[in-house]
């Protein structure tokens, strides 16, 4: 039951190889994986990393421009505030001017807020992959350092593993035998003790079936008094049978005799009617 449920010793042995070969094909290829991304990212940091550089800089030059147009709308804003003449449309002319900066000033404004997005992502994106590929590269470098010390145990100890399962097989024999043993032993001295128990009672059953009665007296009184009780109970019988023959045929007789009777008389009436309507 055990080899059919689980395998025999060496099954499970071999089953234990199996997995371990499954296992670190498996923990090669997330290795090899692994090392591939990490090799390709640190070709592209430096990519992503001089583009965080220009990033900056375009940022740089975006903050003098916006600084530009912030001092030209400053002094455009001013000389409309200094303003004391008279004439509508000279006033109407400073803040057309004003306007006008007010909106370069918002557009720049645009293109700067993009540069600052811009050089901000790419530094976030390049710490935070810093991190996380750090990350992964210690994880990997613990998945090898047990993948190579995985090969390292399994090629200097694979005798161990055919040794335990010869070893283990031999003892489950061994365990077999003596089991085997030991149970022809019990089962003959419980053969024997049977033996010896219900022989005697065997044997004292057929001395007694052997040397004692055939008939019980007792059966055959017991059927001698059953055939004289019927032969009692019969005579009995018969003469009350008789009896009442007797009375039952005087009976039926005298019932025939009476309807006979009571015929005639009818059939006589008859015929004394006939002839009187005759006459």
């Amino acid at each position: 039951w055990m080899k059919v449920s689980r395998g025999d010793i060496a099954t499970r042995f071999n089953k234990i190889r199996d997995v371990y070969l499954d296992v670190t094909k498996d923990t090669k290829d997330q290795i090899d994986r692994e090392q591939t991304i990490l090799e390709a990212y640190r070709d592209f940091r430096g990519a992503l990393k001089q583009a965080e550089v220009m990033a900056l800089e375009v940022l740089h030059t975006a903050e003098g421009r916006l600084g530009e147009k912030k001092n030209i709308l400053q002094k455009s804003a001013d000389e409309l505030a200094a303003y004391a003449g008279e004439v509508p449309a000279d006033r109407a002319r400073l803040e057309m001017a004003r306007d006008e900066r007010l909106r370069e000033m918002q557009n720049e404004e645009k293109r700067y807020q993009i540069a600052k997005d811009l050089s901000d992502n790419l530094t976030i994106s390049y710490n935070t992959s810093e991190v996380v590929m750090a990350r992964l590269m210690q994880t990997t470098n613990a998945k090898e350092r047990v993948y190579q010390q995985s090969i390292s145990f399994f090629s200097t100890n694979e005798t161990v593993l055919t040794a335990l399962s010869a070893s283990f097989t031999g003892m489950f024999g061994l365990h077999e035998s003596t089991q085997t043993l030991n149970a022809m032993k019990e089962g003959m001295s419980k053969s024997l003790e049977a033996l010896s128990e219900i022989g005697d009672k065997v044997q004292e059953e057929a001395v007694k079936a052997g040397y004692g009665p055939t008939v019980r007296a007792d059966a055959v009184k017991k059927l001698v008094d059953s055939v004289v009780n019927f032969q009692e109970k019969s005579r009995t019988i018969i003469n009350e049978m008789r009896v009442a023959s007797t009375k039952n045929s005087a009976e039926i007789r005298d019932a025939v005799e009476d309807g006979k009777r009571r015929l005639a008389t009818l059939a006589a009436e008859g015929n004394a009617l006939l002839l009187e309507t005759r006459n």
